[in-house]
């Protein structure tokens, strides 16, 4: 049984450590307000930075906020501002050195 866990526990670290998409509080059965893909060339020697701010006119409250990177890349990306609990948001995209930015990101309700 100890050997089963520490394999399910070592295949759960293993898939945290692949995924490089950030998906933040509850997406499911939740109204998407925003969908924005975010597509940036690369710049040899250069990492691309992107960030996009989204406020919502009718001031609802934020669920969820998912960046999923297209290319599977090791972009990264973070909430800088607001997020879930919060009526606005910004989120900062970043690339690997010399790789382009590929994001879709979607803002639920």
């Amino acid at each position: 049984m100890r050997l089963v866990l520490l394999f399910l526990t070592s295949l759960l670290v293993c898939s945290v450590v692949v995924c490089y998409d950030m998906i933040i509080g509850d997406t499911v059965h939740r109204k998407m307000v925003f969908h924005q893909r975010v597509k940036e060339f690369p710049i040899p020697f250069k990492k691309r930075i992107k960030s996009l701010s989204y406020s919502d006119p009718e001031k609802r409250i934020i669920k969820g906020v998912a960046a999923i990177d297209n290319d599977f890349s090791h972009a990264s990306a973070n909430i800088t501002e607001g997020g879930v609990g919060y009526s606005y948001v910004t989120v900062r995209m970043k690339s690997q050195r010399h790789h382009p930015l590929n994001f879709e990101v979607e803002i639920y309700v």
